[in-house]
């Protein structure tokens, strides 16, 4: 039983020795870096003080820089807040286009089966595209895309009636 308790005392002196020496080398070695010069130097925290990280003012490394230019420059938001904006462009297809009105109306149908009326101005689409310009035959939708340079590119896509043969019309 002696030799249990031996062995802990003795691991308990080497830890308190070990310890010391820390604290002791730690503090001796700041006083002989200090620099000569007049200037006063920058406070540095207590050895034995706790320093906890800040992350205020600096900025999230897993959020997109993109996000921040939109911030920054004040862009309109170009998400849809429609049904329609739930869906890509590619995945809508034009139905029927009614051209004969003041104001032109184009029926979408979704890859759900739902159909949906748009008219020139309706947001349409994930990317917040807006309708243009309703044909005979086609709609134009022009979406404006945030490039990582922090420039705006416009693009329009055209959605077209599929063509008679594929619609298997009777005359």
């Amino acid at each position: 039983m002696n030799r249990p308790v031996l062995s802990v005392v003795a691991l308990a002196v080497l830890l308190a020795s070990a310890c010391g020496e820390k604290k002791s080398a730690a503090r001796t070695a700041p006083a002989a870096a200090k620099p000569a010069a007049s200037a006063p130097a920058p406070a540095a925290p207590a050895p034995d003080a706790e320093v906890a990280y800040s992350s205020v003012g600096k900025r999230d490394p897993f959020k997109s820089f993109v996000g921040d230019l939109r911030l920054t420059t004040g862009a309109v938001v170009t998400r849809c807040n429609t049904p329609l904006g739930r869906f890509e462009l590619d995945q809508l297809r034009l139905v029927a286009v009614i051209t004969g009105l003041a104001d032109p109306l184009a029926m979408v149908e979704g890859p759900n089966g739902v159909g949906y009326s748009v008219r020139k101005g309706a947001c349409i689409g994930k990317n917040g595209g807006v309708v243009t310009t309703v044909r005979t035959g086609e709609v134009v939708v022009t979406e404006w895309a945030m490039r990582a340079d922090g420039t705006r590119e416009k693009t329009e896509t055209a959605l077209r009636l599929p063509k008679e043969q594929s619609l298997n019309l009777e005359e």
